[in-house]
């Protein structure tokens, strides 16, 4: 039975992603926001995060990487993004207990605001973070009294959420604690405690590869204290934070929001259809339905109250967690901490189904009424989004890298050494080939060189700091003026690359006596001359960067060694209660 549930929600998953993504899933690349993906990803030093940079995109760029080793980038691409629907679907579909509740709970969990504003802003590696969750919830749960190789799945699952990087690695270790702890089920809390401790090591050893650059990196700079008030939720629906919050939306860039979120009408239904069907859920009493649908209420409750938190009184509160505790930066985007509510408004929702199709069933009426009544309710959901249908209405479509793009990079690649500075002096481009969509600058994925790019980042009402102290070096002398290449040469910089096709700007540099080495209608490739070697090949052996893929894969053998050990534990506990002499 759960089997087939599985197969619903990854059925209604497929079904979801095919609507949503429509015209992005011909071959092709959808490039938009933080987005980004290239023909071939390097194993490079920055996608490893030993280069020394902050590793944001550690370990999901590892993952592309290595994928792309087999297959064409787009192709990567689509797969993860359908991946996410699928998974969440199927995942969904596992906490609750009929196939109706399974079809709506994997509608609600893949056509919500949480998926669209985080899928329009490029956060696929949060995505994947989000489908993992409902699998973490029934693995911890079987976990709790089951067998060793029930111990062994909740680690594999956590090493699943590590691959998709540090937000949904968090999410899932706060998910499997909880459920973990709850009361309910056979095992008692003594005999669980060993399994959370081995299962908070495992986390903890796996993770190594972010936290451990991060702590050691993030000590050498001052965090910009508006990064908090940049990225805290705010209202993208007529009913404030919170109403925004609990119907999954509320994330801090205004451009990403879809119009149906401003319409009172659907958003309202919205909202009464997220409360309605998390009171029939409490109504029904569904914490007695396992420590999975307990665990998943409490950090569904527990991620709101953090993405409320920094919008709604907390903001002082939050701002010090994030600018003088380590690994506090964590909250800054708090509006990600939505993910956990969503996947308990996808049960409630599959719940409120099942109980309504029941109802409808004790009152004499038809199974074909009952079972349309039902699914009423993932239809409503289905209808709050209608912007979100056939690639946002047309927005998201696939583009390629221009011809020009390729040969350049290629030629880079074969150039000798030196690090690549990119301009105009912005992070985020527009190109006529991508439809003039914003994008981060893809270049420091085209290349495996270093590639220094402006790190700050501009937003509608401020600009966030960045934290390359060679890019605030080269944004000082472009804003000083006159010549700009000893300053890229005293940072190792031997090659500009200037875009010809972004808009017009500040941010281009003066290079008098620099060489022109490629030259196209939207590129200038200027060649500065040998920059001193220590600088143009600066050391990749950043011990932390490399210590914690070490630290990774004793990981990997803890999992394994301590499900193993706690397998013979559990055996030998039961043998010596078979063998002992009744009272």
């Amino acid at each position: 039975m759960l089997r087939s549930r599985r197969v619903v929600g990854a059925l209604v998953g497929a079904l979801a992603a095919l609507l949503a993504l429509g015209p992005g899933l011909a071959p092709g690349y959808l490039l938009f926001y933080d987005m980004v993906f290239v023909p071939d990803l390097a194993l490079s030093e920055r996608t490893l995060g030993t280069d020394g940079s902050v590793p944001r995109a550690v370990p999901n760029d590892v993952v592309v990487a290595l994928l792309s080793l087999a297959l064409p980038g787009w192709l990567v691409q689509k797969l993860l993004l359908v991946l996410v629907l699928v998974g969440v679907g199927a995942g969904v579909a596992g906490l609750v207990r009929t196939r109706l509740a399974a079809a709506v709970a994997a509608l609600v969990a893949c056509w919500n605001p949480y998926l669209v504003e985080r899928l329009a802003i490029g956060h696929w590696g949060f995505l994947l973070g989000y489908a993992v969750l409902p699998w973490v919830a029934t693995s911890a749960a079987a976990a709790r009294d089951g067998t060793g190789r029930d111990r062994l799945r909740l680690g594999g699952v956590l090493l699943l959420a590590t691959l998709t990087g540090s937000t949904g690695s968090v999410l899932a270790l706060l998910l499997a604690l909880v459920v973990l702890a709850v009361p309910g089920g056979g095992a008692s809390l003594r005999a669980r405690l060993p399994v959370a401790a081995w299962a908070g090591v495992c986390w903890l050893l796996l993770n190594a590869v972010w936290w451990l650059p991060f702590m050691t990196i993030t000590g050498s700079f001052e965090p910009d204290p508006g990064g908090v008030a940049a990225f805290r939720s705010r209202a993208d629906t007529p009913y404030g934070v919170v109403g925004s919050l609990l119907t999954g939306g509320g994330i801090w860039n205004q451009g990403v929001w879809l119009p149906d979120r401003q319409s009172a009408v659907l958003a309202g239904v919205a909202l009464v259809l997220v409360v309605a069907c998390v009171a029939v859920w409490c109504a029904s009493r569904g914490w007695r339905a396992g420590p999975a649908q307990l665990g998943v209420a409490v950090t569904g409750a527990v991620g709101l109250a953090v993405a409320a938190l920094s919008a709604v009184g907390g903001g002082a509160l939050v701002e010090s967690i994030v600018l003088n505790l380590p690994g506090g930066g964590l909250l800054r985007d708090s509006q990600k901490f939505v993910a956990l509510w969503m996947v308990f408004v996808a049960l409630a929702a599959g719940v409120s189904a099942e109980r309504l199709r029941a109802l409808v069933l004790a009152r004499g009426g038809g199974r074909a009424v009952a079972l349309a009544l039902g699914g009423a309710v993932g239809v409503v959901s289905l209808l709050t989004l209608p912007s979100l249908a056939w690639g946002a209405t047309g927005r998201w479509t696939a583009v390629d890298y221009p011809a020009d793009h390729r040969a350049v990079a290629a030629q880079l690649e074969q150039a000798p050494p030196g690090a690549v500075a990119v301009f105009p002096w912005t992070l985020y481009r527009r190109y006529a080939w991508n439809d003039q969509r914003v994008v981060l600058d893809p270049w420091q994925r085209l290349l495996s060189r270093q590639v220094v790019v402006n790190d700050d980042l501009p937003l509608s009402d401020r600009v966030v700091r960045g934290e390359d102290p060679t890019a605030d070096a080269i944004g000082a002398a472009l804003r000083r003026g006159g010549d700009t290449a000893p300053v890229l040469r005293e940072h190792g910089i031997r090659y500009a690359l200037v875009l010809a096709d972004q808009p017009p700007g500040p941010g281009v540099p003066r290079l008098p006596d620099a060489r022109v080495i490629a030259s196209t209608p939207d590129l200038r490739l200027y060649d500065l001359g040998p920059v001193d070697p220590a600088r143009a090949e600066p050391s990749t052996t950043h011990p932390p960067g490399w210590i914690s893929y070490a630290i990774a894969g004793s990981g990997v053998i803890c999992l394994l060694l301590g499900g193993t050990s706690l397998l013979r534990w559990r055996s030998q506990r039961k043998t010596d209660a078979d063998h002992s002499p009744a009272r």
